[in-house]
């Protein structure tokens, strides 16, 4: 070691990182902040209608089918995918939803080390793995 630098087969600590920084992705070094679009909803005769959910399925970058069938699950309720939008047999609130939306986010789809929503959900032996293509961490999430 020369002084407080501290050395690796010839580089520093700084121009290691540098050199692991560069070589990342464009998408990955960006540090934009990462939200969910404003939920859409309609009442129409019984039933919950989100009129952006294509919009939030390309934000979420997730099958429709998983997030359709999260939604289901979790207010004890049959919907179907028509045309962009997704129709939720029921009326709820829009609240209820964007807190169903929220946790939904939150278990699987953001990283739980670096923060960032650059996941994918893997199954693998029956589970399902929410792996980050941003700092490699990885871990089991609640079925879905």
């Amino acid at each position: 070691m020369v002084g407080n630098e501290k050395t690796v087969i010839g580089l520093n600590y700084d121009a290691m990182l540098e050199r692991a920084i560069n070589s990342l992705p464009e998408e990955l070094k960006k540090s934009e902040e990462w939200a969910l679009p404003p939920i859409e909803i309609v009442h129409e005769g019984g039933r919950t209608t989100i009129t952006n959910w294509k919009n939030i399925i390309n934000v979420l970058n997730r099958d429709e089918k998983i997030v359709l069938r999260f939604l289901e699950h979790r207010l004890g309720t049959v919907g179907w995918i028509q045309k962009g939008r997704v129709i939720i047999q029921g009326i709820y609130k829009k609240s209820r939803i964007n807190k169903l939306m929220d946790f939904f986010v939150k278990e699987y789809v953001i990283c739980d080390v670096c923060g960032r929503p650059h996941t994918k959900l893997v199954k693998e032996k029956g589970q399902w793995i929410k792996k980050c293509e941003a700092c490699g961490a990885w871990r089991v999430v609640e079925r879905i």
